[in-house]
């Protein structure tokens, strides 16, 4: 069966309360203050069952200005809206402001009543017929009935109810398999069934025994019960009101502002980019860390607000901005929110998470304001495409994507085989998808790395996947998956621990081979005395590129083991070293530079090479005059 959720919204005393009243025949003014003072102060809700057999709910929000925040959150979770304008009073400024708040929503449907019918005459309903015609000139509203009405007489409610029934069937439902996410808008105690939380269940299911998480605070908890509109439910679909008794360790904390939803389905955030859009009879200017009222599901925060391509915003215009929030706030990348001015608190505007886990931004960055312009989109695999863009190298997490954009693990597969389809996309294993524009960038640089290393290293089978891995990836990034995707689709090859360009393979030619033992002889006569490299150069350098080729490759394999950047010995020699190192040291005690010098007949200079090179790879630490000789067996320095 069909449920959608019709919410209120007009000037005080036009008579909502009084025509949900007449609809539904319950009365939404619970509280004795609205008895006495015949206001609305908080929100009230009604069943009603339409003609045509749909199951709606009536959200009744206050009227008066200064609970507009009331009327926010009540307001968040609807699906069509009933304009209510006394045909007296005509339009007047909180008919305003709730119709700037439904359209800064992007609520898309809706009617308007024209209540007191019966206290004027067909002129002065004209009259007002134009003023709203006025108002929702280029909205949502604009073709929208509107129906005079009076719950005096009972004039216009069966066409308005008939309204409601053609409203229904254009309204899209709400999908029941997204992951369960419920705002809190009242919290109340009730005699032998505890703490109850209502709010307008906006997507998925929600059912009796199935564990939930508190957000912000992320805390589990179990549902004990369910009603819809005081009926005991088994399960609630989206698009209902439900109240919702919790047990366990998170139902204690619930408030009106918290979320009840599926587990690790919301982002909780501090940041958050947005694009925003200030309403068209603004009467500020908005500037760059102006502080605001943010609103979004039934939580209310202060936030400062980071203007990132303007320094202001008058009426009218829009643009990207990041919002620091006061507190942790429950987020969906494409939620609505709204903003308010702090102080007159007035609404200014509202707009769309973009980025609910920002990082700060610095101001008029032209690379930033790209990524956000990508994100603002509307079609849903666009969207997610920008997403995953985003992301730039950094493979996306699908678990992590689905949880940002609020989809059920089918919907993120759905999407993610239109964009493969497309080939925007490369899904990298079962966890792992990546934008092909990044891959493609990826794999230019990798093969351009290869290109340079092949060039100093022609000896080599390629290069270290480790040193690759270094110097082509971040730590964000899943290096496995993309140089296994690399191989795969025959960009690289990989071998023994070296990734290599597919056509390349090392030539170690005669002339190669000479050089290597003319140089070999060379070092292995100098023994420990280690040649300085602006010695060798000129003496082999008349070589050219052979000379160059067979070093580089003899240092990177140990052949020759640099000391110094200018330094080499052979590595035999410097096998011995080392066990005259370990030799002098053995009882435990330290050496010298004098001792080393001595036991290995080698000048100071050359000792000196020795001692500092070992302190430099954690073989030994100096402590004054004395190097000790570090034990990694048990990652100590033992000292007599």
């Amino acid at each position: 069966m069909k449920r959608f959720v019709i919410g209120t919204a007009g000037h005080i005393d036009h008579g909502k309360t009084r025509l949900t009243q007449a609809l539904t025949g319950v009365d939404t003014d619970r509280l004795p203050a609205e008895k006495a003072q015949g206001i609305t102060i908080e929100l009230g809700f009604a069943p009603l069952t339409l003609p045509n057999g749909v199951q709606a709910s009536i959200v009744d929000v206050p009227g008066h200005e200064k609970f507009v925040k009331t009327m926010l959150a009540g307001a968040m979770g609807i699906d069509a809206a009933l304009l209510v304008v006394a045909a007296d009073d005509g339009v007047m400024p909180q008919t305003r402001e709730h119709f700037d708040i439904l359209k800064l929503l992007q609520i898309q449907n809706g009617v308007v009543a024209l209540t007191k019918a019966d206290l004027v005459g067909q002129e002065r309903l004209k009259e007002v017929e134009a003023q709203i015609a006025s108002l929702t000139e280029h909205s949502f509203l604009q073709n929208a009935a509107v129906i005079p009405v009076s719950v005096v007489t009972g004039e216009g409610l069966p066409e308005l109810k008939a309204a409601l029934s053609r409203l229904s069937e254009q309204v899209r439902q709400r999908d029941e398999n997204r992951p369960a996410r419920l705002p809190v808008d009242r919290v109340f105690s009730a005699e032998g069934q505890g703490l109850v939380s209502t709010g307008t269940l906006v997507d998925g299911k929600l059912c009796a025994g199935d564990t939930v998480m508190i957000y912000p605070q992320q805390k589990t908890a179990r549902i004990r019960t369910l009603q819809n509109h005081g009926f005991a439910m088994d399960c609630i679909p989206a698009g209902s009101r439900a109240a919702v008794v919790l047990t366990g360790t998170g139902a204690d904390g619930v408030a009106r502002g918290c979320t009840v939803a599926a587990p690790d389905s919301m982002l909780v955030t501090e940041f958050t980019d947005v694009y925003i859009q200030i309403t068209a009879d603004c009467p500020y200017k908005i500037k760059n860390s102006s502080q605001l009222h943010f609103y979004c599901g039934t939580q209310e925060r202060i936030c400062r607000l980071r203007l990132l391509d303007a320094d202001m915003l008058s009426a009218g215009q829009s643009g990207y901005a990041q919002l620091t929030l006061t507190k942790p706030t429950a987020l969906r990348n494409g939620d609505r929110f709204i903003l308010r001015f702090f102080s007159p608190t007035i609404t200014i505007g509202g707009g769309t998470v973009l980025d609910a886990e920002a990082v700060r931004h610095r101001r008029h960055n032209s690379a930033v304001l790209e990524q956000l312009v990508r994100l603002n989109g509307t079609d849903p695999a666009d969207a997610l495409l920008r997403r995953i863009e985003a992301g730039g190298c950094a493979p996306q997490n699908m678990v992590r994507l689905a949880k940002c954009c609020g989809y059920t693990p089918q919907e993120l597969s759905f999407q993610l085989s239109a964009l493969r389809e497309r080939e925007k996309i490369c899904v990298l294993d079962e966890q792992t998808t990546l934008a092909m524009q990044s891959l493609r960038e990826k794999t230019a640089q990798i093969k351009s790395l290869l290109r340079d290393w092949h060039e100093d290293y022609q000896l080599m089978s390629g290069m270290p996947l480790a040193q690759l891995r270094e110097q082509a990836f971040s730590p964000r990034e899943a290096a496995p998956q993309i140089l296994q995707w690399m191989e795969t689709n025959g960009a690289i090859k990989i071998n023994n621990g070296f990734a290599a360009l597919p056509d390349f393979e090392p030539i170690f030619t005669q002339q190669h081979k000479i050089m290597q033992r003319k140089l070999l002889h060379y070092y292995r006569e100098a023994w420990l005395f280690a040649p300085d490299r602006k010695t060798v150069d000129e003496k082999f350098s008349i070589r050219g590129n052979i000379y160059q080729q067979v070093m580089r490759h003899m240092l990177y394999n140990r052949m020759l083991v640099p000391l110094s950047p200018r330094c080499a010995v052979h590595h035999e020699a410097y096998a011995e070293a080392v066990k005259l190192l370990e030799t002098l040291t053995a009882d435990g005690s330290g050496v010298t530079l004098a001792q080393f010098r001595t036991e290995a007949g080698i000048s100071r200079k050359y000792a000196q090479l020795f001692l500092e090179y070992w302190d430099s790879v954690g073989m030994t630490r100096r402590a004054g005059d004395i190097h000790y000789r570090i034990l990694h067996r048990d990652n100590r320095t033992r000292r007599e």
